[in-house]
């Protein structure tokens, strides 16, 4: 007698989105298979699984009066069997715009600390735009250009600073280590360049 494999069923909660949103969590956490194209699986990211977890419900939306039609796309999650049981299977439309607003952060984090990069090079706040468009695939559909021009301009010293920073600091780090081991620079030197 010979065991049939069974494909084990998978659980999702729809969650309504920004374009930019969607198209950042397809990039980093899609887990397609052959019944779903696309199909987000956050648990690579424990801080956001968890985040998402917490949010979920077992309880009727019909008293949130949160507006429903403020986002244009939608995006399956994945949970458990496990997690459907435990925490729920829905998103009030609060909770919808709480989490939303974390994943948002998450997209402006990389688009400023990605302007904050490309900065130093000389390119025009536009170009930078276009380079952002091409390196994460973020279309003017998903985020018009004005509104990015916008959130650089009103946040561009805020977020992205210091991730920049540190990026700098790791770079600087790695080159005194080069010039320690090629005997350019001594461990005395090493020690005293590293100063903050």
């Amino acid at each position: 007698m010979s065991k049939k494999n069974k494909k084990s069923e998978r659980f999702a909660v729809w969650m309504p989105c920004k374009g930019y949103v969607k198209k950042w969590l397809v990039v980093n956490f899609n887990s397609p298979d052959e019944d779903w194209q696309e199909l987000i699986n956050l648990s690579a990211s424990k801080v956001l699984h968890k985040s998402f977890l917490s949010h979920l419900s077992r309880k009727s939306t019909r008293r949130d009066t949160v507006s429903k039609g403020r986002y244009a796309s939608r995006v399956a999650i994945e949970i458990t069997e496990d997690e459907f049981h435990r925490y729920g299977w829905e998103l009030t439309p609060t909770e919808t715009l709480s989490f939303n607003a974390m994943l948002e952060r998450e997209v402006k984090t990389v688009l400023h600390t990605y302007n904050a990069m490309q900065s130093v090079t000389g390119l025009t706040i536009a170009e930078r735009i276009k380079r952002f468009r091409r390196a994460t695939g973020i279309t003017e559909f998903d985020w018009d250009t004005d509104s990015i021009r916008k959130e650089l301009q009103r946040n561009s010293n805020i977020s992205g600073e210091a991730d920049f920073d540190n990026l700098v600091k790791n770079i600087e780090k790695n080159v005194w280590a080069v010039l320690s081991k090629s005997g350019h620079i001594t461990q005395q030197g090493l020690e005293e360049y590293e100063k903050d």
